[in-house]
């Protein structure tokens, strides 16, 4: 599966997705599959080397001199692999809305709680990349609104 998506500028460094993550029950699986993809997304990580940032996150989940994005809209593209989201599908709609919810509750940031439910369902559904982009930016309007 493709995921591409280019979330909201204001969720540089939030670090309340990957406490959300931390914080709601969830299988390994799901977890493992989040958050390098999380990470890549908080840290603007450039679109360059985030394939092997994913595939290789022990390697560099600490290192905090990676090449970042530009301002503006954080891009994230990556290949995910079928196995991981088959293992993870079915406890990524409960991580969405447990983590979600920590998120509007301690935070009361509603974009970062979008993005982080948004992006659960995209990964269990397998949406394809403008189904991807539709949903997020739909959610993010609602919440405008």
């Amino acid at each position: 599966m493709r995921l591409e998506l280019r979330v909201p500028e204001g969720l540089r460094e939030k670090t309340e997705l990957l406490d959300a993550l931390d914080v709601a029950e969830g299988n390994e699986a799901a977890k493992s599959l989040l958050r390098p993809i999380l990470t890549i997304l908080c840290r603007a990580v450039s679109s360059g080397i985030q394939q092997e940032v994913f595939e290789n996150f022990e390697r560099y989940a600490t290192l905090t001199t990676l090449p970042r994005q530009g301002l503006g809209a954080v891009r994230i593209a990556l290949d995910l692999r079928e196995a991981e989201l088959e293992a993870a599908r079915g406890e990524l709609i409960d991580l969405a809305m447990e983590g979600s919810e920590w998120i509007w509750q301690t935070a009361s940031d509603g974009q970062s709680a979008v993005v982080f439910e948004v992006l659960c369902d995209i990964l269990d559904e397998g949406l394809t990349p403008v189904d991807q982009q539709a949903l997020l930016d739909a959610n993010l309007a609602d919440l405008a609104n």
